[in-house]
């Protein structure tokens, strides 16, 4: 089983952070197979760091889903582990996602439990941060093969605050088969804010499995610069509605709805 790692960085500032996010990866105890960074500017110093595991895309946009649309297509790996330029991995996140892909059948998504950290790296809990960031942890495993229709939502601040986002809240969380990506890279391509989202429909619309382990594998930064936060003060609302509207049009195509 080929394991390919994505990482996205859509701004120069977070440069520093995405050597960190690097370092964690090639610092698994099971190396990726591939490592693949698609960002929005060019950095000779973080080419150096990654070409002996895989190669550097540059690819501008303002949206993350055409980033994560041409990591996925340049990618060769069987399962694709995805990771934002802010965060990092624990050092057996690769191992472990390997054991469970090749011990559970028709699994499609796998999330992971994370751990919050801040800008230097110190351990965060929850209660030390808003309210929404402990109602995204969840302490149980649960595996899933849905109707998927049970995910519509009326309205944008329903979807937002729907209880199901426990289950893929967190991108650098997540890792997925290729194959079922493939399939439908011109909606991840449309992807604005939301990929954890809508990587966790794709999959289910497909009739995989998805599985949450509160295993934590995944050191969740917050900071300033986060996408999350413009969300939580409001920002960013245009882009987040599109992002709803995606995912309730995936739903109505799904080939696994019942009526």
């Amino acid at each position: 089983m080929k394991i390919t790692t994505i990482i996205i960085s859509t701004t120069r500032a977070r440069a520093p952070l995405l050597k960190q996010a690097i370092s964690s990866v090639i610092n698994q105890s099971r190396k990726p197979d591939e490592l693949i960074i698609v960002s929005s500017y060019t950095n000779n110093e973080i080419k150096e760091l990654v070409n002996p595991y895989g190669f550097v895309i540059h690819h501008t946009s303002n949206k993350v889903g055409p980033m994560w649309a041409r990591g996925i297509k340049e990618s060769s790996g069987d399962i694709i582990a995805f990771l934002d330029d802010d965060d990092e991995w624990l050092q057996n996140k690769l191992s472990h996602i390997e054991k469970v892909f090749k011990n559970t059948t028709d699994l499609g998504l796998y999330h992971n439990l994370f751990q919050f950290i801040d800008i230097n790296g110190n351990e965060i809990h929850c209660n030390e941060l808003p309210t929404y960031y402990c109602s995204v942890i969840l302490n149980k495993k649960i595996i899933t093969k849905d109707n998927t229709n049970k995910y519509i939502r009326l309205d944008i601040n329903e979807w937002l605050h729907a209880d199901y986002w426990q289950l893929f809240y967190n991108t650098s969380s997540l890792s997925a088969l290729r194959d079922p990506l493939i399939k439908r890279l011109d909606i991840i391509e449309s992807v604005n804010l939301y990929s954890d989202a809508i990587l966790f429909i794709l999959i289910l619309s497909q009739c995989f499995i998805v599985l949450h382990e509160p295993i934590i594998l995944t050191k969740y930064r917050i900071h300033e610069m986060q996408t999350s936060r413009k969300i939580l003060n409001g920002e960013l609302m245009e882009m987040a509605i599109k992002d709803y509207e995606l995912f309730n049009k995936i739903i109505k195509e799904s080939a696994c709805n019942s009526d």
